[in-house]
């Protein structure tokens, strides 16, 4: 009788345990389920951006609202690295505009040195095109297309730091292909 108790309390004890290790990933799987849609709505309230598959896309890259204005500098960073590397002068050039947007300091131009140390994934550059027409969209028409003739401009800018002579040939093939691209995400002609 002894044994046959003792075998019931340790299964009772084992399923208890079980149960509590179920309950525990339960727990844990709806916290983070309610932290990214936390993460998804700040987005949306930081952003203006409405498109939820935009948002998630940003936040499973780990795009915070925090360092969302670094996702108004990432074409700078793509026109950077579009030739395989990103040297002082483009690096340079990048930190220089960059300062016009990013608080020093902030996580937002942490990620940036980051981006001009290890080039950022191609996953990242197709999330930033599919998300530019939300991003630029949410805003009014006349400041949409300023920003986007800016950022254009900028780009460039990058590009024609490095090489060339007098200005000649300064932008290679590849960045000249990236400003292309960085513009059709825009719908800039």
């Amino acid at each position: 009788m002894a044994d046959a108790d003792s075998l019931q309390n340790r299964c009772r004890s084992l399923e208890n345990a079980f149960f509590s290790d179920l309950d525990q990933k339960l727990i844990r799987d709806l916290q983070e389920k309610l932290s990214a849609e936390e993460a998804v709505t700040n987005l949306r309230a930081e952003s203006g951006i409405k498109d939820d598959a935009a948002l998630r896309a940003l936040h499973g890259l780990g795009i915070t609202p925090q360092a969302l204005s670094a996702f108004r500098i990432f074409p700078l960073v793509a026109v950077a690295w579009a030739d395989g590397q990103a040297d002082q002068q483009e690096a340079t050039a990048v930190r220089m505009i960059a300062e016009r947007y990013l608080t020093k300091g902030s996580e937002a131009s942490t990620l940036l040195e980051r981006w001009l140390k290890e080039k950022p994934s191609s996953e990242m550059l197709t999330t930033w095109e599919s998300c530019a027409e939300a991003v630029f969209s949410s805003i009014d028409a006349k400041q949409s297309n300023a920003l986007k003739h800016q950022l254009v401009e900028e780009v460039d800018e990058v590009a024609r730091t490095s090489g060339g002579l007098l200005g000649f040939g300064a932008t290679t093939k590849s960045e000249s292909d990236m400003i292309a691209r960085i513009k059709k995400a825009l719908s800039v002609a």
